[in-house]
């Protein structure tokens, strides 16, 4: 990457010097533990550190990268883990950083993110402290991150802090994986160096061997005994769809049994045009009710197994697929493949009650894939009678496969010439527009997506939302995101609703400052519209004016310029795009702005669903 002239430290010796401060070793260790990469905002609780990376460090291994906010530094480091699949750093200043954070902590826990954050605190030592430092410091600040973390620690001596960051790094990478956090001590930061202090080797067994978790063979053994049962298997794909490799295991899994496929909700695994993927099919149409006449259910990697299920129906007016009754539970088997039942979520909601699983295989979900893969391959050439009947449900699935996506064409044929802008437009013509790229989709707009338009070839081509459902992620997540693909030589385009990037306008600035080219589409229907479509409901059922669902939700009146505030970050901007044909020559500038180095936000004007 090349680094403007800013970002290069200036009168460094030629060779790195010796260690002097607690701080130094602090930035070394930050260095042995991988991180190309720092988000953060500045604060003055660790400017110990801060001077450490810059005039000790040269600023790089890791290199920081200057956030306007908090809830931007926290969902920049959501989003590159989600393309590396390794830990992010983000640090922090005191109580006020951490609280800024908070939304974007709660994203980060709900969506299982392997992150060290380091916050600043202190000085301990009352004797240290300014009037600031009492305003800001607590007895013990890691208590506040406690709900979002796996581990937190407030190491007192500069060993203990070495020691702390190896272990918060291997805590983190352990599945499930999760955040771990450490304030770091001012008066421990700026002290000089403490004698023999040992650093954690970071490449031994002891931080590193992380094997995958891997589900008990009596499960295995039952499962695919469940499978070689089943009339109708289904398989729903999940999270582990962000990781490279997940769809060849998938895809043999499902030709192999014969199963019926549909991702989970946000997310892609499988690609959009293999003949039994059956994405996008609710409803009673023959080709759509797989869910409901399927009686084996391998559910794999999905954070709320009953929401996947259907066991929240119409409850308030959500739930997806169909009602699974006790009746219903009777002729269905369900099987778990995830680490749901290890997670730490001790505080929170996520994931419902217990849901009605008959097998759990409690392990890491590509492993656990491979195990059962391998166990029914080997049945496979036992059972040939077996194989036959999976062939021919595989077959009768492919016509149903050509019904379905026939329908979902349809959809986006009726609503090809809408005026304003069809959400099917939009997502035909971004699709097309990098489709020729090797693109990863960072968000999208999820809960308006069209199936079957965007035609996925597989995994780690989308990244999924924001997870706990906090507005706001967009923006950041996005330039995070992005800055990993950069340096994996991809292209980032991402489907962004205009309340999510009203939140964060300001990551634009990081992404042009440092030079992180992404494609943001701004799907603008002017509305918070998914709490407007909860008004126009809540009042049919009240018998009262739904007309009046735009009070409070619509910003009109001024209209927002969002092209002005992207440019005002430094970053290029087109719009707003009123006419279904100004979408595709504005796409093709756009597409070759990002290549050539930008950060592009086109705003679209579209319907409100």
């Amino acid at each position: 990457m090349k680094k403007r002239p800013s970002e290069i430290p200036t009168n460094l010796p030629d060779k790195k010097i010796a260690p002097q401060y607690g701080s130094d070793v602090m930035a070394d260790m930050l260095g042995e533990m991988g991180f190309d990469y720092v988000t953060l905002t500045p604060g003055s609780t660790f400017r110990g550190l801060h001077d450490s990376l810059v005039n000790y460090g040269s600023n790089k291994n890791p290199e920081m990268i200057l956030c306007p906010h908090e809830e931007i530094a926290v969902s920049m480091a959501h989003g590159y883990a989600k393309v590396t699949n390794r830990p992010a750093c983000v640090i922090l200043h005191n109580l006020v950083g951490l609280q800024h954070a908070i939304m974007s902590f709660w994203n980060a826990f709900a969506d299982r993110i392997p992150m060290i954050v380091i916050g600043g605190s202190g000085p301990m030592d009352p004797a240290e402290r300014r009037f600031i430092d009492w305003l800001h410091s607590a007895n013990n600040q890691s208590q506040i991150m406690q709900p979002y973390t796996k581990w937190t620690d407030e190491p007192p001596t500069q060993q203990a802090v070495l020691n702390s960051l190896a272990k918060a790094y291997r805590l983190a990478c352990t599945a499930p994986m999760g955040l771990s956090y450490l304030s770091l001590d001012t008066g421990l930061q700026e002290a000089t160096i403490d004698e023999d202090l040992e650093m954690p080797n970071m490449t031994s067994p002891r931080f590193s061997d992380i094997p995958p978790i891997a589900a008990p063979e009596r499960s295995i053994q039952a499962a695919a005994d469940l499978f070689i049962q089943a009339n109708k298997p289904l398989v729903l794909g999940g999270r582990c769809g962000r990781l490279p490799g997940t769809t060849d295991i998938l895809k043999e899994l499902v030709e192999i049994t014969g199963s019926a496929f549909q991702e989970g909700k946000d997310v892609v695994n499988l690609a959009t045009n293999h003949p039994q993927n059956m994405t996008g099919g609710f409803g009673a149409s023959k080709e759509t009710k797989v869910r409901s006449e399927a009686d084996l259910i391998l559910v794999v990697d999905n954070q709320d197994i009953a929401d996947m299920l259907g066991n929240y129906g119409a409850a308030r007016g959500g739930g997806y697929g169909v009602i699974l009754s006790e009746s219903d539970g009777q002729n269905k088997k369900i099987i778990d493949l995830s680490l749901n039942d290890f997670s730490i979520d001790k505080w929170a909601a996520i994931g419902g009650a217990l849901p009605p699983v008959d097998i759990h295989l409690c392990a890491d979900p590509i492993y656990g894939l491979k195990q059962l893969l391998d166990e029914l391959k080997t049945r496979a050439t036992q059972t040939q009678r077996w194989i036959n009947t999976a062939k021919m449900r595989s077959e009768s699935l492919a016509e149903r496969h050509k019904a379905l996506r026939s329908r979902q064409r349809k959809i986006l044929e009726d609503n090809f010439d809408n005026d304003p802008i069809s959400v099917p437009r939009l997502i035909y013509e971004v699709y097309n527009a990098v489709k020729d790229t090797d693109y990863i989709l960072a968000n999208r707009n999820y809960r308006s997506w069209y199936e079957g338009i965007w035609q996925f070839d597989g995994c780690a081509r989308y990244l999924g939302n924001n997870a706990g459902g906090g507005v706001g992620y967009g923006p950041g997540g996005v330039v995070g995101s992005a800055l990993a693909a950069r340096d994996m030589g991809k292209f980032t385009v991402a489907i962004m609703g205009d309340g999510d990037f009203t939140m964060n306008p300001a990551a634009l600035w990081t992404a042009a400052h440092y030079n992180i080219p992404a494609l943001i589409i701004l799907h603008n229907n002017t509305s918070f519209g998914n709490d407007e479509e909860h008004q126009r409901k809540l009042a049919h059922e009240r018998k009262r004016p739904e007309e009046n669902a735009w009070i409070g939700q619509k910003m009109i009146e001024p209209d927002v310029d969002y092209a002005m505030v992207a440019r005002a970050y430094g970053a290029k901007a087109h719009g707003p795009i009123n006419k279904p044909t100004e979408i595709a020559p504005t796409l093709k500038k756009a597409v070759l702005e990002v290549i050539d180095g930008s950060v592009v936000l086109v705003d679209i004007r579209t319907a409100l669903n």
